[in-house]
């Protein structure tokens, strides 16, 4: 079984850096309808992401600073325990797979074909800012996408039309993952390989390959988004939360996880799998689905005029509490919110906070209604 594991996890490494050929995906595929095949898997992709990680695969391998970054993830010690034995491994595997693919990308930059995303033609890479829309590679470079703008990464031609994202891989190889990356107070749109459309909602993040192989459409999401899953009866398409999964052919649907360890599927049109870690279900138009990775799953009808009301910038509470209005806030406005008078915390809210408005407007509505005062100290809003 030892080696089976050692097999799975370098079929898991190969699909993280983009090349997992189409008989080996399906194997690995295969191989994670068992959870502790997933639950390894899980841990590897946390462990790849993170920064040390990352900055060790922006570096160039024949450098000292990349033996450095090396040496500091094969020594680290302060991840928990259930960690220690997967993160010892992908070290291992960085020093000696990762190195002939970092060493693909920085020794080999003028290549075009078949590869990671290592080139940048036809415009200069914008200097990141604050509120960009930001896309992430799969080497780990980020880029702003600016609108109205055409560029070439690699062998795939991006397009960005106002606030949405389209794109096409000019060869039919293996499709590189990528993430995208929105901000507080904004949204974006982007337009899949299959030309499933999906809208991002502010503080949130959208994980996809360019190109789908294999038997499933797969994509991860995290925060909220709405679907527009173009039908495809052979090949299914399922979206990846942090608590579960949501399965579909062909249908409308939006997912919410911005509350920690919960996940809320609400289908608009078609049918949908709402998958979580002790049930599933399939829901009907108009039913939503609520989650959690210790909880039940709770199947109840939705207003879809209320649920998708942040695609207009609007967001809909009722009996809500000041801190799940303080959350919305920081979304929609990139304030940081402190409530400090305790007793507010006991109140309900019920209205309509929408961000094409300012601030100063829902400010009012809560001093009239419930004597909510407030004081604006740079990014910081004071509730008292």
């Amino acid at each position: 079984m030892e080696a089976d594991l050692e097999y799975i996890r370098q079929l898991y490494l190969q699909k993280l850096t983009g090349t997992l050929s189409e008989k080996e995906d399906k194997e690995l595929e295969a191989a994670m309808q068992d959870p502790r095949i997933r639950k390894m898997c899980k841990e590897l992709d946390e462990l790849y992401r993170s920064p040390e990680m990352l900055e060790l695969l922006r570096v160039r391998p024949t450098s000292k600073r990349w033996n450095e970054l090396a040496e500091k993830v094969m020594e680290k010690t302060g991840e928990p325990m259930r960690y220690m034995r997967a993160f010892r491994w992908l070290a291992a595997a960085c020093v000696a797979a990762l190195v002939g693919f970092a060493g693909y990308l920085f020794m080999m930059p003028s290549r075009q074909q078949g590869g990671e995303m290592a080139a940048v033609k036809n415009t200069e890479t914008p200097k990141i800012k604050m509120y960009d829309i930001l896309l992430r590679l799969s080497n780990g470079e980020r880029m702003a996408l600016q609108p109205d703008k055409s560029m070439l990464v690699g062998d795939v031609q991006l397009e960005t039309e106002g606030n949405a994202l389209r794109f096409q891989q000019r060869s039919g190889g293996v499709g590189q993952w990528s993430t995208l990356e929105v901000p507080a107070k904004k949204d974006y749109k982007v337009v899949l390989s299959d030309g499933t459309e999906v809208w991002l909602n502010s503080a949130s993040t959208l994980r996809f390959p360019f190109a789908f192989n294999g038997n499933v459409r797969e994509v991860e999401i995290q925060g909220e988004a709405y679907f527009n899953v173009a039908r495809n009866a052979e090949k299914p398409f399922i979206v990846r939360t942090p608590g579960g999964e949501i399965r579909v052919l062909g249908t409308a649907f939006n997912v919410n996880t911005y509350e920690p360890g919960r996940i809320t599927a609400s289908l608009v049109r078609g049918s949908i799998k709402a998958v979580g870690a002790a049930s599933e279900k399939i829901l009907q138009p108009g039913q939503a689905a609520a989650w959690g990775k210790d909880t039940d799953m709770k199947v109840a009808r939705f207003e879809q005029a209320e649920v998708l009301a942040w695609m207009q910038g609007e967001y809909y509470y009722n009996g809500a509490s000041l801190a799940e209005l303080s959350k919305a806030i920081h979304r929609m406005y990139d304030l940081e919110v402190l409530i400090d008078n305790p007793s507010l915390t006991k109140l309900r809210f019920a209205g309509k906070l929408d961000k094409n408005k300012p601030i100063e407007d829902f400010l009012e509505v809560l001093r009239i209604t419930k004597d909510v005062k407030h004081r604006l100290e740079g990014n910081t809003l004071h509730l008292f």
